[in-house]
């Protein structure tokens, strides 16, 4: 008997389509991206000779979260599958958008000559 696969994902009060609202929210002003949600369960044994010598059980979860806006992409992840948690890594994401993002020092100006006006080639025979 199997149990509903998105239990793993969604707990909590946290359900498929709070996460499709969510990441909707997170993403309006990115050209693309995506929410990617996993949760892995792993269990390993090891024999020798016939013998249980080692025994490992795993478990996984977490999401990723990236967006796309220009030549920019944004990447943002946790290990915790939450609604608080998709909003904190969409305030890394709020970086990428142009309007609200830091604007870039401007250039340090210098007219500083670097080289003379003698022609280098003039020097030689």
């Amino acid at each position: 008997m199997y149990s509903d696969p998105r239990g793993f994902l969604y707990r909590d009060g946290f359900d498929a389509d709070a996460a499709q609202r969510l990441t909707a929210s997170i993403l309006a002003t990115a050209e693309d991206g995506e929410l990617y949600l996993q949760y892995r369960k792993s269990e390993a044994f090891g024999f020798d000779d016939g013998r249980l010598k080692t025994a490992s059980y795993n478990t996984d979860s977490g999401f990723g979260l990236r967006a796309v806006s220009g030549e920019t992409t944004a990447f943002a992840h946790a290990n915790e599958i939450s609604d608080a948690a998709i909003r904190r890594a969409g305030e890394t994401m709020a970086l990428i958008d142009p309007a609200t993002g830091p604007k870039a020092a401007a250039p340090v100006g210098t007219n500083r000559h670097l080289y003379t006006d003698a022609d280098p080639l003039d020097l030689v025979p």
